[in-house]
């Protein structure tokens, strides 16, 4: 959901209060079960060099997430706009789109964030979490982000069950009906890691999901919200399920790293569509 509304305003620094939060909880999952004695250390080395590529193509799709440039004024899109040849997006009396905030034209699939307060090409949503909208420039790699995340935190959880939980409950236990139980422990912050890792690592994955039926789709985040309830909407930009996900994140094995797709530069400059104009 785009919550450019609810943080125009707001003071910089309670829009860095969840970054930094989630900033901090990577952290402590990663730290937690890297350094504990209990931790990696006990599990096997293959399985801990693939955990620490999940964990290094993670921080990766973050890092291109949060240092693409996603403003439409930089976009060669409003090259394209004198005269609107090969442009979709028209109003209704066939001028072209304009930006009355951003004294600019808009060009197709171009929106106004109010918090960044500048148009977006194609902006899927401005991300609370990160304080950073998503757009064109980086929706693959926030997506991979995701994937990486939910990847990494799963894995976690399930090299932690396996080789470190078990005897850590036995010693939990110990501590319990001794009172002795400490929530800094070692056995005990094992424990905690794997179950946090379990409910963030299941939550990253419904979000994933939801990602990957609007890329599929070839929808924005903000396309479905606005048009899933108009009556007679066709989607324009549809060219098929396989089609509309090698737009975004390009053929395998090119879609699991945070790379442009090979056709980025052709994106820049219009989207693939079924019609040849469209009115709004």
């Amino acid at each position: 959901m785009c919550w450019c509304g609810c943080l125009k305003g707001m003071p910089k620094v309670m829009r860095l209060f969840l970054p930094c939060a989630i900033g901090l909880l990577i952290l402590w999952l990663y730290t937690c079960f890297v350094f504990n004695p209990r931790g990696l250390a006990r599990v096997p080395l293959l399985h801990a060099l693939l955990y620490q590529l999940c964990v290094l193509l993670l921080g990766a799709s973050l890092g291109r997430t949060m240092t693409a440039s996603v403003f439409a004024r930089e976009s060669p899109l409003l090259q394209r706009l004198d005269g609107a040849v090969g442009v979709v997006e028209l109003k209704y009396n066939g001028e072209k789109r304009f930006c009355r905030k951003c004294d600019l034209p808009k060009p197709d699939r171009t929106h106004h964030c109010s918090s960044c307060n500048a148009c977006i090409a194609k902006m899927d949503h401005h991300c609370v979490f990160l304080n950073k909208c998503i757009g064109l420039e980086n929706y693959k790699f926030f997506v991979l982000f995701l994937f990486w995340s939910a990847v990494s935190c799963l894995v976690e959880a399930s090299l932690l069950y396996a080789h470190a939980v078990p005897s850590a409950m036995d010693e939990l236990s110990s501590d319990f009906l001794l009172g002795q139980l400490a929530l800094t422990s070692a056995h005990c912050q094992i424990v905690l890691v794997c179950f946090a890792s379990v409910c963030v690592g299941l939550a990253l994955t419904c979000f994933l999901a939801m990602h990957l039926y609007l890329a599929a789709s070839n929808m924005t985040t903000l396309e479905y919200c606005e048009k899933r309830d108009e009556v007679g909407y066709v989607n324009y930009y549809y060219v098929g399920v396989l089609g509309n996900l090698r737009q975004v994140f390009g053929p395998l094995p090119l879609a699991l790293f945070p790379l442009h797709p090979p056709h980025m530069a052709s994106l820049r400059l219009g989207f693939p569509s079924t019609k040849l104009r469209k009115t709004d």
